[in-house]
């Protein structure tokens, strides 16, 4: 609006420029925050609390596959699947690209303790950019994708 007025010759209104930048501001902010709580939801987020709408996820989660099979599992899921997978120490490490809805993420499965077919994993997901501050629940369904994985309903 700045330019318009400049350019028609109708010069710089302080107060008009103040009005337009909250008037925007505040619209954008309505449309993002009703974005992330509908990706919430549909993540199964009943209450929005600071440990699900953060952009680092970490769950424990406990499995009866060993990591080999748990490879094997992920490996066979159409989503996981397709992501770039590193053997680490203890666990996993899977990366994804850039997509329309960020800038990729890293997820860590860390075996946390091993005893007699009952192994127990820490898994993490975070985002690429560590500057990310909003994610719209990208890693939260990331850490339910594997935990579907784990518990064979996928």
């Amino acid at each position: 609006m700045l330019g318009f007025d400049l350019v028609d010759g109708d010069g710089f209104r302080f107060w008009k420029f103040i009005y337009m930048t909250i008037f925007f501001g505040a619209t954008m902010s309505l449309i993002l925050v009703s974005f992330h709580k509908y990706r919430l939801n549909k993540n199964g987020v009943q209450e929005i609390t600071n440990d699900n709408v953060g952009v680092n996820q970490t769950r424990n989660l406990k499995s009866n596959y060993n990591k080999r099979e748990l490879i094997e599992k992920i490996k066979g899921d159409p989503v996981m699947g397709k992501m770039k997978m590193t053997e680490i120490e203890n666990g996993i490490l899977l990366k994804t690209g850039i997509t329309l809805q960020s800038w990729g993420e890293e997820i860590k499965i860390i075996l946390k303790s091993n005893q007699e077919n009952n192994f127990e994993y820490i898994v993490s997901s975070s985002p690429k950019l560590k500057t990310t501050l909003v994610d719209y629940g990208k890693n939260l369904e990331n850490i339910n994708r594997i935990e579907n994985v784990i518990k064979n309903i996928a």
